[in-house]
């Protein structure tokens, strides 16, 4: 058996907890693993990455909005975890993220902005700053061995910036090499995570990443694969040639099930295993947790242990049968007979047909549906062209019959599975059998829940296709029986419903309803668009967009996670940038978005664009075809754009792109061709 990295990530992404913190490296020290990182709070702008960790000391004016209870356990706990764990052979790495600079640092040097009111990059006031903030940290956590940098999801989106003195892979190469040499200068180490969502970043960052320095473990993430259930294996490992790889693993079910649902992924892991292993690797690096939920001494924890035996060349199976007669004896074969469907359950449930349903999987809030595409798969002419990570290449969608076939199967085998789980009781100890039969109650509802967000989906598309309202009425109804599926799942399992809560992160009892959002804001959104939808054809215009809305269609294309859709004072629109345009996202990054619209050949056609703007300003770029249109103004409210184009090569459609230029997150509404 080769040597390898076998490791764990842990806290992820939630407040340090001492006695889990400490808990984990036991585990660590039991399975015999040298690696471990923790993750922390990092999409929270205030405890966020080592930021949030680190009193700064030459930068100590910044430190006035820190969480110091926070700061103070988490140094507290992540020096006593890394204590235990280097007396016994495990490093530790601690999640960061850049650039990350501290708000109110751009006013206090207004020469850091360029004209666009960016961070420039390579003032020195960045760099000094850095340099400070990683000294800080090291002093504070002297035992860490290291971090993990992706230079993503921060308040300083350093691949969007605009109007920068270096281009991509230059910021890229800058940032990074700043933090490896100080890393390198303390005795520490970088681990770079590319964690790109384009083929182009990937590629890039990757250069960046060889010229620097070949000693850099790249541990390695593509957003377009992503360790999921149903898409490709990761291709770009064969482009990993100078530098040692870590893959990073979920086996958790991040994106297929979050904790709540059982799942065992035997299958899934031994597929990806054997395609690593055809690779270089240096080793493994995998997630094991998610928002404060586990999965030590349940089910699921059976994962953690297929991945162990595949890094340490045993029998699956064996050890398979080993942890549930452990864990539950007596009944332990009956348990991995359960079990087994548990996989294909959730890719037939939280997929259609291969394609990822929502957010996360968790049961989505609609812009998150919209954003990925549900409503126009739903048509008999279904046309998708953004190629994003959730749409797996060459990907069909089959006739609408073997969806719905789909999603029948999956509340079928849920519902048995559910059966065979009740019938052991009396024979499991009481509260693992609590445990079991909640999460084998979430997936029977969970699958119900997809099944008729699949209709309503279905009757909202092909109403707009159709004008019948038969399937409007299809629609109403799916709503009720998505209403009676949150009152049982409500008064059954009260917060440990699995579409109970708003925010993921959060399992308080006075959590925003997920299923019941959901239906509120998707009957608003039908009424807007129905709205909308009227007027506009009552113009008899050639073409029109209503963006954000279900039917906009038009070969949508965008990047992944950057363009998220809304329905503002009762307007729909989309955004370029995520969060709703909130200026509290941290991944609230300069997006992108485009539509094929008609136009006459050979002929001036005039666009009309209605916008508004989340502040009181307009910074928008409008490209219509090869033409740039800057927009630069002050809103209040909606205000209409006329951009005038002349078609010369005798074509009857055009692309045309919305890019954000600043910090003031556009909306962009309707788009008509007159």
């Amino acid at each position: 058996m080769r040597e390898m990295i076998r490791g764990i990530s842990v806290c992820n992404p939630v407040d340090i907890d001492r006695d889990y913190l400490l808990y984990t490296v036991n585990y660590a020290i039991a399975h015999k693993m040298d690696h471990m990182q923790f993750i922390g709070p990092i999409h929270n702008p205030q405890k966020g990455n080592i930021d949030g960790m680190t009193l700064y000391r030459k930068y100590a004016k910044y430190n006035a909005g820190k969480d110091l209870a926070f700061l103070e356990n988490t140094m507290a706990s992540v020096n006593e975890a890394c204590e235990l764990a280097s007396k016994n052979g495990i490093k530790t790495y601690v999640w960061h993220h850049e650039l990350e600079l501290p708000a109110g640092i751009e006013d206090d040097f207004p020469e850091m902005k360029n004209a666009d009111g960016d961070v420039e990059v390579t003032h020195p006031i960045v760099k000094d700053f850095l340099v400070h903030k990683l000294e800080d940290f090291f002093a504070a956590y002297p035992k860490i061995d290291g971090l993990v940098l992706t230079l993503h999801e921060t308040r300083i989106p350093l691949l969007k910036l605009k109007n920068q003195k270096l281009d991509k892979i230059e910021r890229v190469k800058y940032v990074t090499e700043i933090l490896y040499n100080t890393c390198v200068a303390h005795g520490k180490e970088l681990i770079v995570r590319p964690f790109a969502s384009l083929e182009e970043d990937y590629a890039m960052m990757m250069k960046a990443y060889e010229d620097i320095s070949t000693d850099l473990l790249v541990m390695d993430k593509w957003t377009q694969f992503d360790w999921s259930l149903c898409l490709p294996h990761n291709k770009f490992y064969d482009k990993i040639k100078k530098n040692p790889l870590l893959v990073e693993t979920d086996i958790f079910g991040e994106f297929f099930g979050k904790g709540r649902l059982p799942l065992m992924l035997k299958q899934h892991i031994l597929d990806k295993f054997a395609y690593c292993e055809a690779h270089n690797v240096a080793g493994y690096c995998s997630r094991i947790d998610r928002a404060g939920r586990d999965p030590f001494g349940e089910v699921n924890e059976v994962n953690i242990n297929i991945m162990n035996a595949c890094m340490n060349g045993q029998d699956v199976d064996a050890e398979i049968k080993k942890f549930y007669e452990e864990l539950y004896p007596g009944v332990g074969q009956e348990i991995t007979e359960i079990m087994e469907p548990t996989e294909e359950i959730l890719r037939r449930t939280i997929y259609l047909k291969g394609y990822y349903y929502s957010e996360l999987s968790a049961f989505p809030q609609l812009n998150h549906s919209k954003n990925h595409f549900y409503f126009e798969m739903m048509q008999e002419n279904y046309a998708i062209a953004s190629n994003e990570w959730f749409i797996p290449i060459g990907w069909d969608r089959g006739s609408l019959a073997s969806v719905f076939e789909e999603k029948d199967s999956a509340v079928k085998m849920a519902a048995d599975l559910f059966a065979k789980v009740e019938a052991l009781k009396g024979r499991i100890e009481a509260a693992k059998y609590e445990n079991l039969w909640t999460k084998f109650m979430n997936l029977k509802l969970a699958t119900a829940a997809w099944q008729q967000l699949t209709n309503v989906f279905y009757g909202y598309a092909r109403y707009f296709e159709t004008g019948e309202a038969s399937y409007k009425e299809k629609m109403e109804a799916a709503f009720d029986a998505l209403l009676q599926i949150h009152k049982e799942g409500s008064s059954l399992l009260k917060n440990k419903f699995y579409c109970a809560q708003l925010d993921i992160y959060d399992d308080s009892d006075d959590q925003a309803a997920l299923i019941p959002s959901f239906v509120r804001d998707t009957k608003e959104s039908f009424a807007a668009e129905e709205r909308e939808m009227q007027a506009l054809r009552a113009e008899n215009a050639l073409d029109f967009v209503i963006c954000g809305g279900a039917m906009e269609g038009h070969k949508l294309q965008k990047e992944v996670n950057f363009s998220d859709s809304y329905l503002k004072d009762n307007w729909l629109c989309r955004i370029p940038g995520t969060g709703r345009g909130s200026s509290w996202s941290t991944v609230n990054a300069h997006g992108w978005f485009s539509y094929e619209i008609k136009v006459r050949p050979n002929a001036e056609n005039k666009l009309h664009i209605t916008v508004g703007s989340a502040t009181d300003k307009l910074c928008l770029q409008v490209t219509v075809g090869n033409a740039e249109h800057i927009f630069c103004e002050a809103v209040s409210g909606r205000k209409e754009l006329v951009i005038p184009y002349t078609e010369t090569e005798g074509k009857d459609c055009v692309r045309i792109r919305f890019d954000r230029k600043t910090k003031d997150t556009p909306y962009i509404y309707t788009i008509v061709v007159k």
